[in-house]
């Protein structure tokens, strides 16, 4: 029973793969963004879906084993930076009808030889070590949990499911990806709770999991939603610990400084896939939503009885997959294999498609190959998609650890989300604003790797070293040519300082558009968190029995959704 469900949702996969391939090779527009025609929850659950992979139960399992609840900070900070470009950045995205985010610095710097040398670096760099070491870390879990489940080695694992994700990608772009990303997540949803339940159930229920953690637990402050400082003054070395450190970090600096802050490859060309802006903007904030405060709490809840199951393991990651093997029944044990089957192949799916769209679309077509058909571009994404294939299969085999890889690509590329952001909201930014905090923030991380930092003043270190740099060669080097600002500014309508741009079209008699000011995406932003902050955390304290805390983030939740229906944000036209 239990492979009958494994194949049978690998054939189901397949068929939808073989349905949508006429559609997809109309174009590469149709390729890669689906012809800019999904609804808001087609794409906000593919966004999902892609984010929800094989990997983070294992990631979330060791955090929370050897350091404790608040440390998903590491990950939930994340939420603030996509509810930020939900309201503040979704629309723009949207306006500025890009097939990638690379492709923006051809409309936002120009065609001059800088722009250029940006477009393609910037495309190697992301579709290559950022997508490929992403994809490692996704195939090594995926990897992981066939050892516990199967028995089968690394290299087994890596050959049969890339094979297979491959397949229905090459053959159906991101519309075989975003309709499978709906089965695939709510399979990998209902198969994630499923086995909290029974998890649950195995030490005996929510209250006697907690009598048996105050026992367990290394750390007083392990359940809890944030550490506590140290003793001593603000100022004093003993108030600053390193989990309070992270935990500031991550809160205060995290989220607007890592590459993907504003909004990352992979959601921005789910938001430029949609019907117009309000479906990119609700698209976004149902990602939001469903990521923090849906995906957490079954792999939590999983990984906080396996410290009462197995109190010490060799590699805290194996904790999930060994104790899915243990306690679950036949039929359930391939319902939930193939519900992290189905996590794993929307994330390499998706992955897949999108580091290809950078190789074709922003390297090979405006570098190696203008002017050819579209059907000579489509077969180049088969061939990058390829490309892309081989070196993830490499990177997993070289890599151990889930949690480490993750935590070096966010350190290797914090310092870079300043630059991301600003250049929605300040005219002065430009090309080599972003060559340089790209080159800061890589070589910062590389020379930190040997000094003995806790990860958030490495990350710190990593944001303001990359800053110092990338803000000094802004201001020594000149912004990018007035024509071509005044054309941005003209199709997307950004906020913030913009005035020198205005001030020229209107010298040029050109229309100078009415862009919409920062209160209502300002607004929109602090409903958003209080809805999506509120109801994660008030799900996690309800679960943990503590019912005061979990009606009163219950009630922020609702204050939240509240004042978005009232501002008009969850309006689908």
């Amino acid at each position: 029973m239990d492979w009958a469900i494994i194949i049978a949702y690998n054939v189901l996969s397949l068929i939808v793969g073989v349905v949508m391939t006429r559609r997809a090779h109309r174009s590469t527009e149709e390729y890669f963004l689906a012809g800019r025609a999904l609804p808001w929850w087609i794409a906000g659950t593919s966004m999902v879906a892609t984010s929800f992979s094989c990997d983070t139960p294992l990631y979330v399992t060791k955090l929370v084993r050897t350091v404790g609840v608040y440390e998903n900070w590491q990950w939930w900070c994340f939420g603030i930076g996509s509810l930020f470009a939900t309201f503040f950045l979704a629309p723009l995205w949207r306006r500025a009808k890009v097939l990638t985010d690379v492709e923006l610095t051809a409309l936002r710097y120009g065609s001059g030889a800088t722009s250029r040398l940006l477009r393609g670096f910037r495309a190697l760099w992301l579709a290559l070590p950022i997508n490929v070491i992403a994809m490692g870390w996704v195939i090594l879990a995926m990897a992981k949990i066939n050892a516990a489940a199967v028995g089968w080695d690394k290299l087994d694992s890596i050959f049969l499911f890339i094979g297979l994700t491959f397949f229905y990608t090459l053959l159906s772009g991101l519309w075989g990806v975003a309709l499978t990303d709906l089965v695939q997540y709510v399979i990998a949803q209902g198969g994630a709770i499923v086995f909290a339940v029974y998890a649950v159930r195995e030490v005996g229920g929510l209250s006697a999991l907690k009598t048996a953690l105050a026992t367990t637990l290394k750390t007083p402050d392990a359940l809890s939603m944030a550490p506590s400082p140290g003793a001593g003054g603000f100022f004093s070395a003993d108030f600053w610990t390193p989990a309070f450190m992270g935990f500031v970090t991550y809160v205060f600096v995290t989220w607007w400084a890592n590459v993907n802050s504003d909004g990352g490859g992979k959601v921005i060309q789910r938001q430029n896939s949609c019907k117009n802006e309000q479906h990119a903007l609700l698209a976004t904030l149902w990602y939001s939503l469903t990521n923090l405060a849906f995906r957490t709490w079954p792999w939590v809840l999983v990984a906080l009885c396996s410290m009462i199951l197995y109190p010490s393991l060799a590699d805290p990651e194996m904790a999930y997959p060994k104790l899915m093997m243990q306690i679950l029944p036949f039929g359930l044990k391939g319902l939930l294999l193939a519900s992290l089957l189905a996590a794993f192949m929307s994330t390499i799916s998706a992955q897949l498609n999108w580091g290809a769209s950078y190789l074709v679309h922003d390297f090979y077509r405006p570098f190696l190959a203008k002017g050819r058909s579209e059907s000579h571009y489509l077969w180049a994404g088969k061939v990058a998609t390829t490309v892309v294939l081989a070196g993830a299969g490499l990177a997993a085999y070289l890599t151990e650890s889930v949690t480490e890889a993750f935590k070096f690509i966010i350190a290797f590329g914090a310092g870079t989300g300043p630059v991301y952001v600003l250049r929605w909201f300040w005219w002065r930014i430009n090309a080599w604003s972003e060559i340089s905090a790209m080159i800061a923030s890589s070589g910062i991380t590389l020379l930190l790797l040997s000094v003995p930092l806790s990860y958030g003043a490495r990350l710190l270190t990593i944001t303001f070293g990359s800053a110092l740099i990338w803000v000094l060669v802004t201001i020594l080097t000149r912004p990018a040519p007035m024509e071509v600002l005044a054309e941005f500014y003209r199709r997307t309508r950004p906020v913030g300082i913009w005035g020198a741009v205005r001030q020229w079209s209107r010298a040029h008699g050109q229309i100078t558009p009415h862009a919409t000011g920062m209160t209502r995406p300002l607004v929109g932003w602090l409903w958003g968190m209080a809805l999506v902050i509120g109801l994660t955390l008030a799900i996690g304290y309800a679960l943990l029995l503590h019912p005061l805390p979990a009606a009163i983030w219950f009630t922020v939740s609702i204050i939240g959704s509240i004042g978005l229906w009232k501002a008009g944000f969850l309006k689908t036209s």
